[in-house]
This record gives structure tokens, C-alpha cells and sequence, in this order.
């Protein structure tokens, strides 16, 4: 892990949600040890990363990445053809090639007038479960409970509501709470 692309990262972030470093900082770290952090002259711990990571509201693993973010935030695809036909496919098409995080980052928020509305609301809800169970594999526990609430949020709406998958996500959401706890806590 590099000192600097870390620190850069960090920094972004906290600039990008228009935050001081007091804000950020609360009372878990002083904003000279944050300001440490974000010029690279100070490596954080695991403890801390995860502290800052969930404060910024983003996934511990793009703080870690050695490599730009292998995903970025997707914006909608460039399709030439922008039938819901052509949406659908690429909805499953990502889907399948496990870009979970860029499907939800492109779905996010669907107009109840789309014509693909409840289409996109399953989506919405498998790919956020399945992005929580990656970041909990991870070890990025608060960006995983996001995505796990999200992913319940999802399930219990629109014409394809999926009782079992909700019910898989609030289980995912109550043994996070319990993980994050125990770490913060323990």
C-alpha cells in the first residue's frame, strides 16, 4: 500500500463531500493526523482506513486499491440503441460479468415513469447483495451494510419483490451490525 495514493484518495473523497478534516476527523483521530495522512507522510492502520472509509462513504477496498479503482462510477452506458430492449441487455449483460457496483452506481434511483422501472429495482436489489457479500468478503464492513440495506430497500419494492431476497439481505444486515460492533467495540 502506498503512503501517497492513499492519502490522495482520502483527500478526494473528503473533497468531493465538501468536508473539513475536523468533520472527518471526529473524535477517533486528530486533523494533524488526517492531514498526515492525506499529504503521504503517514500510513493509517487497517482500524483507521476502515474508520475513514465509512465516514467518506466509500468501500475500504478503493482506499486500499494499489491500482485506480478497476470499476469506475459508471455513468449510463453508451448505447446506440436506447431501447429498453438494449437497457435490459446491458442490465443483464453487467450482471453477469459481476459489475454489481456499476450497475448500482447506473440504476441508482430509477424514475417510477421508466419503462423498465420494476426491472430496474430487481436489478438494483441482487446487485447491491451481491456487492455487500464482496465488500464483506473484503473486509469493508460499513460500505457492505450500505449495500445490504440498499439491497433490502430494493427487494421489498416494485412488481418483482422478492420476499427472499429481502430476507436474505436483513440477515446480511443484522450479522454486519454485529461484525462492526464487535470491531468497534472490541
Amino acid at each position: 500500500m502506498d503512503a501517497h495514493i492513499i492519502g490522495h484518495r482520502i483527500k478526494e473523497a473528503r473533497l468531493a463531500k465538501k468536508m473539513t478534516q475536523a468533520e472527518v476527523v471526529g473524535d477517533f483521530i486528530t486533523r494533524n493526523m488526517l492531514s498526515q495522512i492525506e499529504s503521504g507522510s503517514a500510513l493509517p492502520s487497517m482500524k483507521t482506513l476502515a474508520y475513514l472509509a465509512s465516514v467518506l462513504g466509500i468501500p475500504l477496498s478503493v482506499l486500499m486499491a494499489d491500482e485506480p479503482e478497476a470499476e469506475p462510477p459508471a455513468a449510463k452506458p453508451a448505447l446506440t440503441d436506447h431501447s429498453p430492449a438494449a437497457e435490459l441487455a446491458t442490465m443483464k449483460e453487467w450482471f453477469h460479468a459481476k459489475k454489481y457496483l456499476a450497475l448500482t452506481d447506473w440504476l441508482a434511483e430509477p424514475e417510477i415513469s421508466d419503462p423498465l422501472y420494476d426491472e430496474k429495482l430487481a436489478f438494483l436489489a441482487r446487485a447491491s447483495y451481491e456487492q455487500a457479500l464482496l465488500l464483506q468478503a473484503s473486509g469493508d464492513l460499513p460500505a457492505a451494510l450500505t449495500f445490504s440495506k440498499k439491497a433490502s430497500d430494493y427487494a421489498g419494492s416494485g412488481f418483482y419483490a422478492n420476499a427472499s431476497l429481502k430476507a436474505d439481505a436483513l440477515l446480511l444486515l443484522t450479522g454486519l451490525v454485529e461484525e462492526i460492533s464487535k470491531t468497534y467495540t472490541g
